[in-house]
């Protein structure tokens, strides 16, 4: 009779490297040291994390589900790129969950929630002010991910949760072009106070906050696609 443990062991074991790889991979990614674009050879990869090419392919999975990386042919693993459409319908879904869920604050004025908010608004100014791009942009998608929680709806919630995980590039994009577009000051603050004022004030200055966020956003890629082809020449 086969023993199941065994085999158990040994995939808990792959596993959990394969989850390191993919955290160094990401941070990387989410920190602009790997753009969008930039091919992920195997060995290389696997050779500076001290890892196996099976775990780097199965890293490579897990990132591909998060909408970070993706194959192409010829080139093997690639760091997703982003693209005007992606930021277009990206932005359009979270404009249609988040407004709904600007209504549902707005009519029930939790506090737990408000606080939660307050407290991810101080932790977003901090980061700003350090240049913490991590901790920014995880301040960033928990801001949004805790005002759709006000909906109360599990499956918004997890749409929602979804999204966020198919939009961490096009985040991580963003929250560099708050750098390289000029901006010194992050706007949550303002957008909290209007969750406090009336629906039409809320439901305004989060479309607002949507919209500047998209042409941020459609800025930078602007900007990364005029130095390629800048770069191009001197390949």
């Amino acid at each position: 009779m086969a023993n199941p443990i065994i085999g158990l062991g040994a995939s808990i074991q792959r596993q959990s490297t394969a989850e390191q790889a993919a955290e160094a991979i990401r941070q990387a990614i989410l920190s602009g040291r790997l753009p969008p674009g930039t091919p992920l050879r195997e060995t290389v990869v696997a050779a500076e994390l001290g890892v196996s090419r099976s775990t780097v392919r199965e890293a490579a999975r897990t990132l591909e589900s998060e909408g970070l990386v993706r194959y192409q042919m010829n080139r093997g693993i690639v760091v997703a790129d982003v693209t005007g459409p992606d930021v277009v319908d990206i932005y359009a879904a979270r404009a249609a969950v988040e407004l709904a869920a600007a209504d549902a604050l707005t009519a029930h004025r939790d506090p737990v929630i408000y606080q939660q908010l307050a407290d991810l608004v101080d932790q977003i100014e901090r980061a700003f002010e350090c240049g913490d791009t991590a901790a920014a942009l995880d301040g960033d998608r928990l801001f949004h991910a805790t005002l759709v929680t006000a909906t109360g709806s599990a499956r918004l919630c997890r749409f929602y949760g979804q999204l966020q995980q198919e939009q961490r590039l096009a985040l991580a994009l963003a929250e560099r072009s708050r750098r390289e577009l000029g901006r010194t000051v992050d706007d949550h603050r303002r957008l909290l106070d209007a969750l406090h004022g009336t629906p039409d004030q809320a439901k305004a200055e989060l479309t607002a906050h949507l919209e500047s966020g998209a042409a941020e956003l459609g800025r930078l890629l602007d900007l990364l696609a005029g130095r390629n082809e800048g770069e191009t020449p001197r390949a």
